[in-house]
């Protein structure tokens, strides 16, 4: 099924001022496009069709250019706001115009997930409403969502916090899924008033037991501040010519090589059966992707720049046999190690899937079509939606 978008452009941009004045921030040029083009783009690439767009600051800018949306092969609607809303005020104040079921997205960040794997978790999980989820260590400018196994969000915690022990978490991503009648109470409630989504509406919905969160991997630009919008001139026009690829993910102990316990060094028995698998996959055209936990490192058995160089002495190793690994991830922390610089919880330790969410930041990732493979039931299926996992 393909959604109706809402996009959020009538943001006054105020921290962009003296980089960006004469437009509304979502029309800031990113190369020769503004950045809303570049995020439409995106979307229609994803198979959406229809756009309403939210608009308010300078609103005559983005009309004046998208028009209807012909010339982008779309159908776009407008709802412009009259006075400042805040993020929910302005979706309530086109509350007219949203479909039953529709996909709500920030219009200053561009998140490149594979939708089709959005789309599904719709299907499957039939959620009332939905945010897409991302992973992050870094918290100065946004607040960590706690989900549980059933993907449903137990708790938003304030900006710059984590909970206790932990060194990362999950962001909100900037993309919802909504059916109206989960907000229809809300709606009714606080029409017409100037209301922030995040802090007046999701927290309700968190209450009520009414919203999923769904982790998610692609590139994450926010162009709210001037570095960041620096940052997407260069990296924005790249991604959306990358064609996405499939992925071997394999763990490295126990799968690469035989597992003696916690595993440092060169004395080092590969098993031939992965090499294979490995040979396969990238004759196949296959990215190849280690990811492997270190607890040892946590346990003070060896160092983090031991562990890496054993991992560098295996790359190289497979390189020698015309295996090229493309990346490799570690996750060095254990909440019981008894090194307290790594004794903490962390999303990077298998099963959760903290490693390959970077990866897909990393590399523009087809996670439908990748694998993962490893040797351990319990670390090696990985707690992400829409990967495959083979344990041997």
């Amino acid at each position: 099924m393909s959604y109706q978008v809402a996009i959020l452009v009538g943001g006054l941009g105020t921290r962009l001022r003296g980089v960006v004045n004469e437009v509304p921030k979502p029309m800031a040029q990113i190369g020769n496009k503004p950045f809303l083009e570049y995020l439409v783009l995106l979307l229609r690439e994803n198979g959406f069709k229809k756009f309403l767009f939210l608009t308010g600051y300078k609103s005559e800018k983005i009309e004046n250019y998208f028009l209807n949306g012909e010339k982008f092969e779309i159908n776009i609607e407008y709802v412009r706001e009259k006075q400042p809303l805040g993020t929910a005020g302005a979706l309530f104040n086109a509350w007219h115009s949203l479909e039953d079921e529709f996909i709500l997205i920030n219009g200053d960040t561009f998140f490149d997930i594979q939708f089709s794997i959005f789309n599904e978790f719709i299907k499957v999980r039939n959620p009332e409403s939905l945010v897409v989820l991302r992973y992050s260590n870094d918290f100065s400018r946004y607040g960590v969502v706690e989900i549980d196994n059933e993907y449903r969000i137990v708790k938003f915690n304030e900006k710059g916090s984590l909970p206790y022990g932990w060194v990362d978490g999950y962001i909100n991503g900037g993309i919802y899924f909504f059916r109206k009648r989960a907000l229809f109470k809300l709606y009714e409630k606080y029409k017409g008033e100037n209301l922030s989504l995040e802090q007046s509406i999701l927290p309700v919905l968190v209450s009520n037991k009414q919203i999923l969160g769904l982790p998610m991997g692609g590139k994450f630009i926010d162009i709210g501040i001037p570095r960041d919008y620096e940052v997407a001139q260069s990296i924005i026009p790249k991604i959306v010519k990358n064609v996405r690829k499939p992925a071997l993910f394999i763990d490295r102990d126990g799968t690469i090589i035989e597992d003696k316990g916690y595993v440092c060094g060169k004395n080092l028995t590969f098993k031939e059966k992965s090499i294979e698998l490995m040979k396969k996959a990238k004759e196949e055209g296959m990215l190849v992707i280690i990811v492997t936990n270190q607890a040892g490192i946590a346990k003070g058995l060896f160092t983090e720049e031991d562990s890496i160089s054993t991992t560098e002495f295996i790359i190289a190793y497979l390189k020698r046999l015309n295996i090229f690994v493309d990346a490799y991830y570690y996750c060095p922390y254990h909440p019981e190690g008894n090194i307290e610089k790594y004794k903490k919880h962390s999303l990077l330790r298998k099963p959760e899937p903290g490693m390959i969410l970077k990866a897909c930041e990393d590399f523009r990732i087809d996670l439908k079509n990748s694998l993962m493979v490893g040797d351990n039931e319990t670390t090696d299926r990985i707690n992400l939606f829409g990967l495959s996992s083979k344990i041997y």
